[in-house]
């Protein structure tokens, strides 16, 4: 009997052939940058130097008068080329900015950078469901790791090719910790190939832990991505959440791969993130599944001190994949099926204060609701309300520590089909923690 693939091989595949795919462009593009004719001044350096990966500086589509004067700057920076002082300074507080080296015989540019948060957790539950067998509060230790490979280099012509690679170590639950591949991409240009986040995505809730010890949901993806003005950016891109090796709602395949369009909108504290994705939903007939996300950053003085409000509200229909957190997407992909038709919704609303410079607190509170109408039976409905806070300090650049506690109500109604019985109640959780990151 001929045994077919399954869809874990078949992402793993994928993972291996876009890792494959970065390194024969990296490569390549190594070696033309490298050969004489196309680059007569320039040699591999003989011992190691270090560089820094920063955004690419590509002009806008349509720049203003006195930007399209101004000659782009390299983005990637071997620390030789003579900047001021200033300009120096402004690179350094640039978050996006990844300090690297250019090995011996090389010239790309090399960063390695990772993390690991360890600590103290307590779960407390109350599920009506349960009866007698009611869970106990309970204690764990939870370890999180991550580790990621970038690289870049800019040929002549100021074309950018570079990859980045980004796997993680999570808690199993009471099974063996398990590796998952977050990301696997290879950029050039504007372009960008392989399995990465999906570009419909805004908040994220890395500043929490119950948030950001889980992997967020990624999808094999082909991007387009620039700015059109100095505010505004566009980003269009084809993915497929059935690829996706991290925590992902169940989808089907379609005909063909999803349709997701972004547009954000940068001005001073205010950041504006508009999207919408369409995706085909197989079936008998063929159905339009599509969501819609509108969210906003505002940093502004919270009690005197420096702070920010995140709002973030998005909508799907047959596409359940677009809306909600990492931690919604746990529950959810216990209750519905990938064949499930679906509407529902998600909203957001988070605050940050900072006491201190090394002192900080982060909020939210959220909503998750969807409706499924079942065949030849009654509607089922799951939502999820949570609220979150936490206190972190960070008394240095790659070492900060926490306390978060965090609640969680669940209520489940599909009265036609078998459901867990650890599904639906209150979850009440708190956690002590410390993360270090180079």
């Amino acid at each position: 009997m001929t045994r077919r693939p399954t869809a874990g091989a078949m992402a793993a595949g994928g993972v291996l052939c876009a890792l494959l795919l970065a390194l024969v462009l990296v490569l390549l593009a190594e070696a033309a940058a490298a050969a004489p004719s196309r680059l007569p001044a320039g040699k591999p350096p003989a011992f190691a130097r270090a560089c820094i990966i920063r955004p690419p500086d590509i002009a806008p589509l349509f720049p203003a008068p006195a930007e399209a004067a101004a000659a782009p700057s390299d983005a990637a920076d071997d620390g030789d080329d003579g900047d001021d002082d200033d300009d120096d300074e402004e690179e350094t507080d640039d978050e996006d900015d990844v300090p690297g080296l250019i090995l011996p015989g090389s010239a790309t540019c090399l960063a390695i950078t990772g993390s690991v948060t360890a600590g103290l957790q307590y779960d407390s539950y109350r599920i009506p469901r349960a009866g007698a067998s009611q869970p106990r509060p309970s204690y764990s230790w939870p370890t999180t790791s991550s580790l990621r490979f970038e690289t870049a280099l800019d040929l002549p012509s100021g074309l950018r090719v570079g990859s980045a690679f980004e796997m993680s170590m999570r808690p199993g639950g009471g099974d063996p910790d398990t590796i998952l591949v977050e990301e696997a991409v290879v950029t050039v240009g504007t372009m960008t190939f392989g399995l990465s986040s999906s570009r419909f995505s805004f908040w994220t809730g890395e500043e929490f832990a119950f948030s950001a010890r889980l992997p967020g949901r990624n999808v094999g993806v082909i991007a387009w991505e620039r700015d059109l003005t100095e505010r505004w950016n566009l980003a269009l891109s084809l993915e497929d959440p059935t690829l996706a090796t991290t925590s992902s709602i169940p989808v089907t395949n379609g005909r063909v791969p999803d349709g997701v369009a972004r547009l954000t909108y940068t001005q001073g504290s205010l950041t504006l993130h508009m999207g919408g994705a369409l995706r085909d939903v197989a079936g008998s007939p063929h159905r339009l599944g599509r969501a819609g996300i509108l969210g906003a950053t505002y940093e502004l003085p919270i009690l005197g001190s420096p702070g920010e409000i995140t709002a973030q509200i998005a909508g799907a229909t047959d596409a359940a994949a677009y809306i909600g957190s990492s931690l919604d997407a746990t529950v959810v992909r216990q209750v519905i099926t990938p064949g499930d038709s679906s509407r529902g919704f998600s909203s957001v609303l988070a605050a940050r204060r900072e006491w201190t410079d090394e002192l900080a607190s982060n909020l939210f509170v959220s909503r998750y609701q969807i409706t499924v109408p079942l065949t030849n039976a009654g509607k089922g409905k799951l939502r999820i309300d949570r609220a979150s806070a936490n206190l972190v300090w960070t008394p240095v650049d790659g070492f900060k520590a926490g306390l978060e506690g965090s609640v969680a109500w669940t209520n489940v109604a599909f009265s036609s089909r078998a459901l867990p019985t650890s599904l639906g109640g209150r979850q009440l959780s708190a956690q002590l923690f410390i993360e270090r990151s180079f």
